[in-house]
């Protein structure tokens, strides 16, 4: 059974510049996510454990975003 990434045609540059998008929408719809999380947290706990994790993957998931959209 094939799956969905291995259905993904990148033969081509154009073809990899579009699943590049692709790659970077679904960065950015996780990111939003995450950040959606982080304004949930109560403020008296943003000095824990789980909104400095948080806080990494937003500004880890950002810099890839930058590093990805130079690729092409």
């Amino acid at each position: 059974m094939k799956s969905f990434l291995d259905s993904i045609d990148v033969s081509t540059r154009g073809k990899r510049r579009k699943a590049m998008v692709l790659v970077i929408e679904l960065l950015e719809k996780i990111r939003h996510a995450e950040g959606r999380y982080m304004e949930k947290i109560p403020l008296n706990l943003r000095s824990g454990n789980a909104y400095f994790e948080a806080d990494y993957s937003v500004d880890t998931m950002l810099d890839a975003i930058i590093d990805l959209m130079r690729a092409y």
